[in-house]
């Protein structure tokens, strides 16, 4: 085991650059990475890392193996401020998504991370899923021109629409990133390698970048399934509801729609996880109160029905 881990950590180094001494602070969750982290990141001059939770444990003692649930990220933010660093990481339990803090300890939207890397990378050809927000979808570079296409939520839907596409890069709200020279898969690790030479090549730090964005407002509910409720009327009322303030409608995957009212404009998707036995509300908005108001609205047109 130990000649093809170092057969896959020789891959990757070639692939790591940073143009600039950088910081990093990285907890591998007590998973998978952590058996290639520290291999990785030892005797290259540009990085200071700190790596927390690296070794591999099914108890996961640290925190749990989704740091989008309980208190994952306190730790790692802390760190950041500490240490002084230019950017955090978490993995999850089997290292295929990444999740990023700036220098100021917060949590990155993975659409901001999507963005960061498009800067980075310039690829000729984009896929994102159902749930990426205006900051990608409305993305534009000077004398950088590419095309994005939309995918259904999930790792087979979005590698298959990449390969027929022959795209660069691939996103997904919930923390994946798809590479082409990575074979079309999603990786935590790869992202972390290519979010930090990104960072090393801003001409600023990584929270005035997302500091410099414009800003939206987004939540992600996940509503348990009733067997006993018929959610494809839910969802047709709904789509009755807002219909005549619509901008766009979408049924790719569930039914998303992009609304302009009086008090400002939002989009919405609704679809069913293909992962657990829940339905997924995601909103995002111009302002806080849309957010608020049009994602009671939504929740209580699916659960109340």
């Amino acid at each position: 085991m130990t000649k093809y881990r170092q057969i896959y950590v020789s891959f990757l180094k070639k692939f790591l650059n940073p143009q600039r001494k950088t910081n990093v602070v990285i907890d591998c969750s007590n998973g998978a990475a952590g058996e290639i982290i520290r291999q990785l990141t030892t005797n290259d001059s540009q990085l200071t890392t700190h790596i927390i939770n690296e070794r591999p444990d099914g108890n996961f003692p640290a925190h749990g193996p989704d740091p989008l649930k309980g208190n994952a990220f306190k730790k790692t933010s802390s760190l950041v401020l500490e240490q002084k660093a230019d950017i955090g990481i978490i993995f999850d339990a089997d290292g295929d998504r990444a999740f990023f803090i700036d220098n100021r300890g917060r949590k990155i939207n993975p659409d901001v991370v999507a963005k960061l890397l498009i800067w980075y990378l310039k690829p000729k050809k984009i896929i994102v899923d159902t749930r990426t927000g205006w900051l990608v979808n409305q993305f534009k570079i000077e004398n950088l021109k590419f095309k994005i296409f939309t995918s259904r939520v999930g790792r087979y839907f979005v590698q298959k629409l990449m390969k027929e596409k022959n795209a660069d890069f691939g996103a997904e709200h919930s923390g994946h990133y798809y590479f082409k020279n990575f074979y079309y898969f999603d990786s935590g690790i790869f992202s972390a390698i290519q979010a930090i030479n990104a960072v090393s090549k801003l001409p600023y730090s990584l929270a005035d970048f997302v500091d410099l964005l414009p800003q939206y407002y987004s939540r992600e509910i996940n509503f348990r399934l009733n067997s006993k409720r018929d959610y494809s009327a839910a969802i047709k009322k709904i789509e009755d509801k807002y219909k005549r303030f619509a901008l766009t409608i979408s049924r790719l995957d569930g039914l998303k729609m992009e609304i302009q009212k009086p008090l400002g404009r939002f989009w919405f998707n609704i679809h069913f996880s293909n992962t657990e036995p829940v339905i997924r509300l995601t909103i995002e908005a111009q302002s806080p109160k849309i957010l608020a108001v049009e994602a009671r609205n939504l929740a209580d047109l699916l659960t109340k029905t």
